[in-house]
């Protein structure tokens, strides 16, 4: 926008600069015609004189006639005003009584003469007249050529001072314009290069300019997506990598734990009988220790086992009843599970993941509830993107934005998640729960099951207050809108 008033302002400088340059050519204009007037002036002067020459020497009566006609011309040419105002009135009153004595004269005594004789006292008397006329004509169109190389160089000089105060307006424009728009512009640049180096970090461009501000927030929104995205491909990167060490680690111990679980079994069945109490609960002891160790197993397994991804329309209704039925025995009667999942809404994936996702979320949503609470499971349409430009949930949905999808919801209202640990819960083996309580896959295999659906997870926690698992996941069909569940 500032430049193009910039634009505007140049154009109106110069519009300025053609009006002033037009109103003085036409007054100049005007000076120069006057100046005619005063040029044919003098021409009349001396033709009248021309003629009184010719009647000097050939003593027509036709001569006296026209010279009686200039000097009428030459009387209204006298009377016009601006003539007046050019020669000044002095002048002008001094060549019309030169001139009235010049008509008198012509008209009362050589007019009137019978016979075409005069005297020598009044030709020499008709020729000064004439001659004052015509030194008083040229001192009149002497002064307009003064006048008219005055204004000239009036003009020339106010010209040349237009011109000095355009460019200096343009100038000082430019300038203007460049500390608002340019500068910024270079800082921006300055940033995107440094950007192109790894440096992310997010610039701060100062402008009051409303163009560069959104420009601005727009560049940090897009560094702070690009970190984002960055972030999460090292995320995957990382898993990639840990899945592959992992399965071969629990593909190593898995062997070697069946043999020590079958062995133990068979120890156990021999000593059934046994008084020894002490062996028999070693027995257990390793029987217990051992399933442990092949449940942690499994779990890497799950993690890591790479198998083909079936997408279909699952209900998630439907799903999360199932998952809340299998683990009624693992929900404590403090706990109450509430399913507000609409019957029709349908997720586009792979059922068999989508129900240990499910799973390992209610898991750990029960085991962040120390005391009686409730966990609730809630389904959002997601709302108009550019209304919510700072929401990471959604600058990480882009991939989703081409296709329906819905944002679900898991709440409780436990023990909470500090934050300086929060952004590290889907890391593998990151765990807050007690030695021995927990192997620290479950969230870890939840991101990963996301990820395979090109969805996006966030966590939101207040300690002491309980959390929410906000995650963005594709839906098989469009979902009306008017079906948002709160």
């Amino acid at each position: 926008m500032k430049v193009v008033l910039g634009y505007y302002a140049i154009s109106a400088i110069l519009v300025c600069l053609s009006l002033f340059t037009l109103v003085d050519l036409r007054m100049m204009e005007k000076r120069v015609e006057e100046g005619n007037q005063i040029s044919g002036l003098l021409n009349n002067v001396l033709e009248m004189r021309r003629y009184e020459k010719n009647w000097l020497l050939y003593r027509q009566n036709e001569d006296v006639e026209q010279i009686l006609d200039y000097a009428t011309l030459l009387q209204q040419v006298l009377a016009i005003p601006t003539i007046a105002v050019l020669a000044g009135p002095q002048q002008i009153q001094h060549t019309q009584d030169l001139l009235s004595n010049y008509q008198n004269l012509v008209d009362k005594e050589i007019h009137s003469l019978k016979e075409p004789h005069t005297t020598e006292q009044l030709e020499n008397r008709l020729r000064a007249l004439g001659k004052a006329l015509v030194t008083s004509a040229e001192e009149i169109a002497t002064h307009e050529r003064l006048s008219i190389r005055i204004a000239l160089e009036k003009h020339r000089t106010l010209l040349f001072l237009a011109v000095i105060a355009v460019l200096i307006g343009i100038t000082l424009l430019g300038r203007i314009l460049s500390h608002m728009v340019v500068t910024p512009l270079k800082q921006l640049e300055e940033s995107m290069n440094a950007i192109a180096s790894g440096n992310l970090s997010t610039p701060h461009i100062s402008s009051r300019d409303r163009e560069i501000r959104s420009l601005s927030e727009a560049f940090n929104r897009m560094l702070q997506e690009l970190a984002l995205r960055h972030k999460m491909l090292l995320r995957s990167e990382k898993l990639a990598a840990m899945g592959t060490l992992l399965s071969g680690v629990a593909h190593e111990l898995n062997n070697p734990l069946s043999n020590i679980f079958t062995s133990c079994q068979i120890l156990q069945e021999e000593l059934q009988e046994s008084e020894n109490s002490f062996h028999v609960e070693m027995l257990n002891q390793i029987d217990l220790q051992v399933q442990r160790a092949r449940n942690i197993v499994r779990s890497l397994l799950d993690f890591a086992r790479e198998r083909p991804f079936l997408q279909e329309a699952v209900p998630l209704a439907e799903l999360l009843r199932d998952v809340i039925r299998f683990n009624k025995g693992n929900i404590p009667p403090r706990i109450v599970v509430h399913n507000h999942i609409p019957p029709e809404l349908k997720l586009l994936g792979d059922r068999q993941r989508l129900q240990q996702l499910f799973l390992n979320l209610l898991s750990n949503a029960i085991d962040a509830i120390p005391a009686a609470g409730a966990i609730h499971f809630r389904s959002l349409l997601p709302p108009d993107p550019t209304l919510h430009p700072d929401d990471l949930l959604r600058s990480s949905c882009q991939r989703l934005r081409d296709r329906p999808w819905c944002e679900i919801r898991v709440d409780d209202n436990g023990s909470g998640i500090a934050p300086a640990i929060l952004e590290r819960i889907f890391d593998p083996f990151f765990t807050t729960k007690p030695p021995g309580k927990g192997s620290g896959l479950g969230l870890a295999v939840v991101f990963e099951i996301i990820e395979e659906h090109q969805g996006a997870i966030l966590a939101e926690s207040t300690p002491g207050e309980g959390t929410s698992l906000r995650i963005a996941l594709p839906l098989a069909t469009p979902w009306p809108p008017d079906r948002i569940t709160h």
